[in-house]
């Protein structure tokens, strides 16, 4: 967490939450969530689960989800795969969406099709050699 007054320069990398209500410039990089309250300003680039924005953000953005609420200002390019932003929130710059992963088909008798396919073709080369 940078508090309120606090200022910090740098590159952060983290597996847990990280809280911003101060002032901050470089890179962050977490596994869990990323929230820059309102008094909070970060400049750089963010990768992280979650963003959630309610001050000011001027960067890049990687996540899944980025969230700006009515207070938050967002500005820079931005790459996730759920964007919501409330009524008052403001968003500024370039945005691409992420793929989410395609869940992978599979049928319940997938096997026992190829089993049975097998059987049929054993079958009809028995019956052609008698």
């Amino acid at each position: 967490m940078v508090a309120v007054g606090a200022t910090f320069t740098g590159d952060i990398q983290l597996n847990h939450d990280f809280h911003l209500d101060g002032l901050m410039k470089g890179s962050l990089i977490s596994e869990n969530d990323v929230i820059v309250g309102t008094g909070g300003r970060f400049t750089g680039d963010v990768k992280a689960k979650r963003v959630l924005v309610s001050g000011v953000l001027d960067g890049k953005i990687d996540a899944d989800r980025l969230e700006i609420v009515a207070s938050g200002q967002v500005s820079g390019e931005i790459k996730v795969r759920e964007l919501v932003i409330e009524s008052g929130g403001q968003f500024v710059g370039a945005s691409q969406v992420k793929k989410h992963d395609a869940p992978r088909l599979t049928f319940v008798n997938e096997g026992a099709a190829t089993d049975r396919d097998a059987a049929v073709s054993v079958s009809a080369t028995e019956n052609q050699t008698a």
